[in-house]
């Protein structure tokens, strides 16, 4: 599914485009807690980190859509979650990126449009056990609309549902993203989440092709995270430890 675009008169009434997807600069590894986080400053694009230090603790993030759907992201538990979010200025980088990720996670999503295109199936991962549920990566775009006046929400979604039918757009008119985990203005903004809910932190500003690689073999990290142990069945013979 093609990832939306707000239409330019919305982003101008609410001083923010809807986002999609981002370009980066890798940010620290551990993200905020739901506390008052230090703000988020973009800079020169840094590595993204092999592994997150410490395990931070899960969360769940509540919006509702442009068709006032509610999503959570406990509900995506088991799968990575990619939520992108922006002010205007770095919403269409972030769109670009998004529909980059989604693609290649879901190869045939290229050839379809609509609805189908978020149905795609999700890559494998090579030596995945059998019969065992592959991870999927949700690429989430998040609307960051915390000034926008209540009376003016029907306005917001309307514009919205205008510009994307299909794909899901969380709106976040309480701010909880900038709130929680910081937001660099003018650039896109990253939250990897873990397939087991924790946040493993943000990446904000401008990301070379080096940097979104780095990005996506990350994602893939977490994926292997979710791989079933493999423990022996009544029938099968356990190897002697040498």
């Amino acid at each position: 599914m093609m990832l939306p675009r707000l239409p330019v008169a919305l982003p101008c009434l609410l001083g923010l485009v809807f986002l999609g997807m981002p370009r980066l600069e890798a940010q620290s590894p551990a993200p905020r807690a739901p506390a008052a986080p230090a703000p988020v400053t973009a800079g020169p694009a840094r590595a993204i980190p092999q592994a997150a230090a410490p395990a931070a603790p899960a969360v769940n993030l509540v919006m509702e859509d442009q068709l006032r759907q509610s999503h959570d992201t406990a509900a995506l538990r088991g799968d990575v979650i990619v939520l992108l979010y922006a002010d205007r200025n770095g919403a269409e980088a972030a769109h670009e990126i998004g529909q980059k990720l989604h693609v290649h996670f879901h190869p045939n999503a290229a050839k379809v449009e609509g609805p189908d295109w978020v149905r795609q199936p999700v890559t494998g991962i090579a030596g995945w056990p059998a019969g065992a549920r592959t991870p999927n990566v949700h690429s989430v775009a998040v609307a960051c609309l915390p000034e926008i006046p209540k009376a003016v929400y029907p306005v917001v979604r309307s514009q919205i549902r205008k510009e994307s039918p299909h794909v899901p757009v969380w709106l976040d008119f309480k701010g909880t993203m900038p709130k929680t985990f910081g937001m660099a203005p003018d650039v896109p903004n990253i939250l990897v989440i873990d397939t087991f809910g924790r946040p493993q932190g943000v990446i904000s500003g401008e990301l070379d092709e080096t940097k979104y690689q780095q990005l996506v073999a990350a994602i893939d990290r977490l994926r292997l995270q979710a791989q079933p142990v493999r423990t022996a069945s009544a029938t099968e013979t356990v190897p002697a430890a040498r």
